[in-house]
């Protein structure tokens, strides 16, 4: 399996790095940073560039960068959800002491960034965060082992995560 996408969760204390996009996909709502994998990059490789590019932060100086698992969905209704064909390598950072953050907004292209709280970006009652970071993201920064997030929907609109093994290939891949 391999996917198109990336995206990263930079936690520093109780706060999480979110982006308001400004576009298309998710317009208007907060959102993880990441972007489309280039071709035969890694995906860690993908997403420390994503990060630099996006906001500035170095994440080889993180504490630790890992590989949360798969976030995946089905393109259109005639999908076999057991085969999922979109979605993205999710990774958390964990940033050092040292690592500054910014108190206030910062506007990128993309769109706007800010340290969110952690209980704000996880409250499934937010209408402002993508609709599925609340069900899948709270288990990301718990730090159990990477999983695949499957997110259902149902008539567009996101109704569950099924958490679910990762394949073999993907786990010797992450290595």
């Amino acid at each position: 399996m391999s996917l198109p996408y990336t995206i990263c969760f930079c936690r520093k204390d109780d706060r999480i790095l979110m982006l308001y996009r400004l576009r298309s996909p998710n317009e208007g709502r907060w959102n993880g940073l990441g972007g489309k994998l280039e071709e035969a990059k890694a995906p860690l490789a993908g997403v420390i560039r994503e990060i630099y590019e996006e906001a500035g932060l170095d994440l080889h100086a993180a504490n630790e960068v890992r590989f949360a698992g798969l976030v995946t969905w089905e393109i259109d209704s005639g999908a076999d959800p057991t085969r999922p064909s979109r979605g993205m390598y999710a990774f958390v950072a964990e940033l050092s002491p040292d690592q500054a953050i910014w108190p206030d907004e910062r506007h990128i292209p993309e769109g706007r960034l800010c340290w969110q709280p952690v209980e704000w970006v996880c409250d499934p009652q937010n209408p402002a965060v993508v609709a599925n970071i609340p069900y899948f993201l709270p288990r990301m920064l718990s730090q159990s082992g990477p999983v695949e997030y499957y997110c259902e929907y149902q008539a567009g609109k996101f109704s569950q995560v099924i958490v679910r093994p990762l394949p073999e290939d993907i786990l010797e891949t992450m290595k």
